[in-house]
């Protein structure tokens, strides 16, 4: 019974990892047994292995930070103070509503840029964080006899 159930924990770990490392060459690769281990054997060091991979300095995928989703409060904070600073010089050339238009959705426009670059930064992080977890993860299976690919 103990060892079914350490059998399903370490069966359970492999696609969390999979999910996390989502679009990295490692979710798809292949462990071979290169050195005639079971079944059980390989669950146990993969499991091993996942842990000793994310323990590595910069390879811990659920640490990197997430590229932020949907809009964001910098977008309409921007927006806002461009409103504003649109609305005074729009009322020293006589016209504060159109003035603060014309702020605002420069401000939008500068908040949007603002979030996609910090998007992007995020996503990059995110690749590197699983490309250092995928060469852990990848030297530790090879370093106990695996072929990996």
């Amino acid at each position: 019974m103990r060892s079914t159930m350490k059998m399903l924990v370490s069966m359970s770990v492999v696609p969390v990892t999979a999910a996390i490392l989502s679009g990295s060459a490692l979710a798809q690769g292949y462990v071979y047994p290169a050195k005639g281990q079971s079944p059980q054997q390989q669950q146990q060091d993969q499991g091993q292995c996942q842990q000793w991979a994310m323990s590595q300095p910069g390879a811990n995928p659920a640490m990197a930070p997430a590229p932020p989703s949907g809009p964001t409060g910098q977008v309409g904070r921007t927006a806002a103070r461009g409103a504003a600073v649109g609305a005074v010089g729009g009322a020293i050339g006589g016209n504060a509503g159109k003035g603060a238009a014309i702020g605002a959705a420069t401000g939008a426009l500068v908040g949007g840029v603002r979030r996609r670059e910090e998007r992007r930064a995020a996503e990059q992080v995110q690749a590197q964080t699983n490309d250092a977890y995928a060469r852990a993860y990848t030297a530790c299976l090879e370093g106990r006899g695996y072929t990996v690919k």
